[in-house]
């Protein structure tokens, strides 16, 4: 076996949970690129260069690392001491709505949850596939709610894929903004930097410190494993499948994404 990457975050900024969404966003900081344009031909030449399949379920090297990264999400929506069914959920970055299945499933209601995503065609396609949700197309620096409008605040991997400072930092403060006084912040996201790759930057401890404010508005309340840094995950995800959590639970250094859960103060 090849020396594995130990230190690397996903080989796609979405891996599996939510592979199918977009990055909400903008992705980077080129000045003459529209963000949708930017962040379309990034999935773009993704897909292209790794091919379609790359992070579907029937590729036998996501299965796993696809468990993981949904465990680590069920854990810390679980922990969460709220009643889901009388919360109101915004998930920023929602894509085509690959996270609602797994929000239904924690007892959050359909009528109670809003997606935003900026690019139209993400945005049609979840509208297409669960009319019943309020879907709206937003640029997540700017977010069209009052201030704390949500009991709990939702992303999922979008800030990996996010490398501008100033735009990361906008959308934080927009989520601060529009989630309630008691109410939770929950960053499902890449930990683990890759090194030199510049399109894709890890929600390490250090950013997090950075783009929230974990003194005066927010507090850091626990952290919760998810999927194995991915060239390891993958490659027991399809060699050796039995042997996945237990090297998690060994060795939890080659975790590279989990999720933080911040609450407002």
């Amino acid at each position: 076996m090849r020396e594995i990457e130990t230190l690397a975050l996903a080989e796609s900024p979405r891996e599996q949970f939510n592979a199918a969404g977009s990055a909400a966003a903008v992705m980077n900081s080129t000045p003459a690129a529209a963000p949708a344009d930017v962040t379309a031909a990034y999935y773009e030449a993704y897909y292209r260069g790794r091919g379609a399949d790359r992070n579907s379920l029937s590729n036998p090297e996501v299965l796993f690392q696809s468990l993981a990264m949904e465990a680590s999400v069920i854990r810390a929506l679980g922990s969460l001491p709220i009643d889901p069914a009388d919360s109101r959920l915004l998930d920023v970055g929602c894509g085509d709505g690959a996270n609602l299945f797994q929000l239904l499933r924690m007892r959050f209601q359909s009528d109670k949850i809003v997606g935003v995503d900026l690019m139209p065609e993400r945005i049609a396609g979840a509208q297409r596939l669960h009319p019943g949700v309020e879907w709206r197309q937003a640029d997540a620096r700017k977010l069209p709610f009052a201030s704390q409008s949500f009991d709990v605040i939702f992303e999922s991997t979008m800030f990996t894929t996010i490398v501008d400072d100033s735009t990361a930092q906008a959308i934080a403060n927009e989520m601060q903004r529009v989630c309630r006084t008691g109410g939770w912040i929950v960053l499902v996201d890449w930990w683990m930097p890759k090194p030199g790759d510049t399109t894709v930057k890890a929600l390490t401890r250090q950013r997090l410190r950075r783009l929230f404010d974990l003194k005066a508005t927010l507090r850091f309340d626990k952290q919760f494993a998810g999927a194995l840094a991915p060239p390891l995950g993958r490659f027991l995800s399809r060699r050796c499948p039995a042997a996945y959590f237990a090297v998690a639970a060994v060795f939890p250094f080659t975790v590279a994404q989990g999720v933080y859960l911040l609450q407002k103060k």
